[in-house]
């Protein structure tokens, strides 16, 4: 199974001009723009994991029947400075990255259990995409666990895909807005009626629900979701 679903994934990676760090269990670590240039590492990281996605809808029965139950996967990306090169001991290294930027690209992979997404990407990533290629659907101001400052994340997709999804992704900024601004319960009114249809107006359902039984001071409220689990 693992070897099979790493294949998928890891040519998709290499196709993309991604370098694979290391596989750790299920995962895949991968980073972009070394050892080579590539300008267009942000554009590339989305594409990659989009069509990682794509490819597992392909693979779902295949999978399933060697699982004996549906594979998901979920993949966060961020774009910033890290040290990169040989680490390790002066008998056994490894080409690897180390810093910040890398420590929150994989905590918004956590993050996307939080939401019910696939992939989610941070403002940073999403600033230095200057084409048209993708659509991203504004998520969330979160803070992470280990993070002082917040950061907000994006869901990307194709067009086609928002297309398809034209009224929900509508309906859902409108709500967002609302959450932002603390108004909880006309919030949760838009968030219910696509809720059914997308898991992240499900996730701030039950968020705003909460919040509207105990609202925090509006001198104090800022929008940010904090996470308190990586």
């Amino acid at each position: 199974l693992l070897n099979e679903y790493l294949t998928a994934m890891s040519d998709i990676i290499m196709d993309q001009g991604g370098t694979i760090d290391k596989y750790e269990g299920d995962a895949i670590i991968a980073f972009w723009n070394a050892p080579l240039d590539l300008p267009d590492h942000a554009a590339r990281s989305v594409r990659a994991a989009l069509l990682c996605q794509k490819k597992l809808v392909e693979m779902k029965d295949y999978l399933k029947d060697i699982a004996g139950r549906e594979v998901i996967c979920r993949i966060g990306l961020n774009t910033g400075k890290v040290v990169i090169g040989n680490m390790g001991s002066h008998r056994r290294f490894n080409y690897t990255f180390l810093g910040d930027a890398g420590n929150l690209a994989s905590r918004l992979e956590g993050v996307n259990k939080q939401f019910g997404t696939r992939i989610m990407v941070s403002q940073f990533t999403k600033d230095k995409i200057t084409s048209n290629e993708f659509a991203f659907r504004e998520l969330a101001r979160v803070k992470v666990v280990g993070r002082k400052e917040p950061v907000t994340v994006y869901e990307p997709m194709f067009p086609e895909t928002v297309n398809e999804k034209k009224e929900i992704l509508v309906c859902f900024g409108q709500a967002l807005q609302l959450f932002y601004d603390g108004k909880f319960k006309e919030a949760a009114d838009l968030f219910a009626k696509i809720a059914n249809d997308d898991p992240p107006a499900g996730a701030y359902l039950r968020k705003c629900e909460g919040l509207a039984k105990s609202p925090p001071p509006a001198d104090i409220w800022n929008g940010v979701w904090e996470m308190t689990e990586k």
